[in-house]
């Protein structure tokens, strides 16, 4: 970029009366952050960093091409109306310009100022709703993350879906799993299962300090979901990455625009003059004509099937789950899968169908936990058999990512922010505030939720092995913790 130092080089020609005159009068109001350390100083600019130095000044010169001392790793930090700069104790230098998203800067400082740790190239594995476009329909919106946003390997997308007071998620089905978490509001789904049996449920969001609903929908499950008086937000989950493509999601409305009147007339044994008016594009989102029955009236709401009821729900009520307290002391989780404590919500992972031996294969789609960190606490050391994605609900966030090799990187995130750990990428997630919880969905394509912990593998080695490789006394590995701590004070 020369713009920045076009009027260092014209002044040095000999003026700057040969820009336009608009140029002119910007540089003429602009302050140029001079590039020289000499020129910083004269300008009674101090230079920044993130501890003292201690090191006579000849001794630092003879160092400028290496790191002058341990970098403990913390995060960057700038005083209140500063512009963050790209410098790390010794390394790095000011930005040669203002012209730098600063807002951006702030919320990422890792990407600003990375920790020497950081190393080689890693891929972008983090992506805010907030960057996602937003798509605007009558009675609400929808916004997505999918396969173009992160790495194509983590076979994963989600959609924040927002619906206003009694509109409806059309009738539909997809080829692939369906996963929501209710972030906000009051809703009510209602589907039908291959054989014929019919199911309604009302969900809420978090009330009262209490966890929200979840619902699942294995793939083909014909279903909607129409927000009640307070409207509806979604957080939704699909096993495919790449989940706009064609042959994912069918919509009712769309499937009879593409199929002749007679034929539709005939199926239904409807009279063909009833038809005149259906959709020819499908809406998506459809506004009610006529307000559903209120919270708790679900039953009251669907026919009821002649084949009977789904023998187990399709909603699972996070807050009647217990929380698993964490060994470490730092906070919990709630865990939901097929083989640690789902047992009771059995439809979503393994329905066993009535009077049969067939078995739902749906314990192979998604696994999930809901992970609360204490203020300044983090989620150990770990690392996972599939990837893991997550999304952030509450706080701020510092994780880095090791991929082998020698390279990780470290990453920022905060409210609606979305990443990816791939398989077996080491990773821990700090909580950054002092005084706030950290509160995140790990999700998985996966039967049922597996982690390593690094202290408990070290705890549980020969003690003498450890100590020669981390060049440590062996009673400093005899004291390591032996149960997985998941989340540290």
């Amino acid at each position: 970029m020369l713009l920045p130092h076009l009027p260092i080089l014209l002044l040095a020609l000999g003026s700057v009366s040969a820009l336009d005159p608009q140029l002119a009068e910007f540089f003429k109001n602009k302050a140029v952050r001079p590039l020289s350390l000499a020129e910083r100083a004269a300008a009674g600019i101090k230079p920044r960093h993130l501890r003292p130095f201690t090191e006579p000044a000849d001794v630092r010169l003879n160092k400028r091409d290496s790191i002058t001392s341990p970098d403990v790793g913390q995060p960057a930090t700038w005083e209140t109306n500063t512009q963050p700069q790209p410098q790390r104790g010794a390394t790095g230098s000011t930005f040669g310009s203002s012209d730098t998203n600063i807002e951006l800067d702030r919320q990422n400082p890792d990407n600003v100022a990375p920790p020497t740790t950081d190393s080689g190239i890693v891929p972008n594995l983090k992506w805010s709703f907030s960057l996602s476009h937003t798509r605007l329909l009558k009675g609400g919106w929808v916004r997505e993350q999918v396969i173009q946003d992160l790495p194509p390997s983590v076979d994963v997308a989600a959609a924040e879906l927002r619906l206003e007071p009694n509109a409806y998620r059309e009738l539909h089905w997809h080829r692939v799993a369906e996963w929501g978490y209710i972030l906000n509001g009051t809703g009510r789904v209602s589907a039908i299962d291959e054989d014929g049996k019919s199911y309604i449920s009302d969900i809420q969001g978090p009330t009262n300090g209490e966890d929200p609903d979840i619902y699942y929908f294995p793939p083909g499950v014909p279903h909607s979901i129409q927000a009640l008086g307070t409207g509806l937000e979604i957080l939704i989950i699909f096993t495919d990455g790449n989940f706009d493509r064609t042959g994912t999601t069918f919509m009712l409305s769309d499937w009879l625009a593409r199929t002749p009147l007679s034929i539709i007339s005939q199926n239904l044994g409807i009279n063909i003059s009833e038809l005149a008016n259906i959709p020819q594009k499908d809406p998506y989102i459809i506004q009610a004509t006529e307000p559903p029955l209120p919270l708790g009236h679900a039953e009251e709401s669907a026919p009821k099937s002649p084949d009977g009821e789904v023998p187990n729900p399709y909603v699972f009520r996070l807050k009647d789950q217990e929380k698993q307290i964490a060994k470490g002391g730092g906070g919990w989780v709630k865990i939901q899968d097929s083989v640690t404590n789902f047992k009771a919500f059995i439809l979503i992972f393994r329905m066993i169908f009535l009077g049969t031996n067939r078995t739902h294969q749906v314990s192979k789609e998604i696994a999930s936990a809901l992970v609360f960190v204490e203020p300044n606490g983090l989620r150990e050391l770990h690392w996972h058999t599939v990837d893991e994605w997550l999304y952030i609900l509450h706080g701020k966030a510092r994780a880095t990512a090791f991929a082998g090799s020698s390279t990780s990187r470290t990453f920022d995130f905060q409210v609606g922010d979305t990443g990816v750990f791939p398989v077996s990428y080491g990773h821990y997630i700090k909580n950054l505030s002092p005084t706030e919880p950290l509160i995140y969905l790990e999700i998985f394509k996966a039967e049922r939720f597996v982690d390593f912990s690094a202290t408990q593998w070290l705890a549980l080695t020969p003690p003498q092995v450890v100590a020669d490789l981390l060049n440590i006394s062996v009673a400093t590995v005899q004291g390591l913790k032996r149960e997985k701590q998941l989340i540290i004070k």
